[in-house]
């Protein structure tokens, strides 16, 4: 007989606030798991390649790790190696696909 997981908190979507999600649930001790349909921030994956964001580099911060970038507003390349890194830092238990 096959045994199931329980979980405290399922987040749907891999994204930068299901990340957040993830780290919080994380840190408070919760059993998580986020799944994502598609590749890790699968949303920034898909923006247009040399695309920049409005919003600073500070402000897309997650989980209290800096995000340095070169220009005052970072683009989706910087983005998807901070989140990927992100994901890497904490171990997140993340389902992708």
């Amino acid at each position: 007989m096959e045994m199931m997981n329980m979980y405290d908190v399922i987040i749907t979507g891999g994204g930068p606030i299901g990340m957040a999600c993830a780290i919080a649930a994380q840190q408070k001790g919760l059993n998580y798991l986020v799944l994502e349909k598609g590749a890790l921030v699968n949303s920034l994956y898909n923006y247009p390649l040399y695309m920049t964001f409005f919003s600073t580099a500070d402000r897309l911060e997650i989980g209290n790790v800096p995000f340095s970038c070169i220009a005052p507003k970072p683009g989706r390349q910087e983005a998807l190696e901070y989140y990927r890194n992100i994901h890497s830092h904490f171990k997140l238990n993340i389902h992708l696909y």
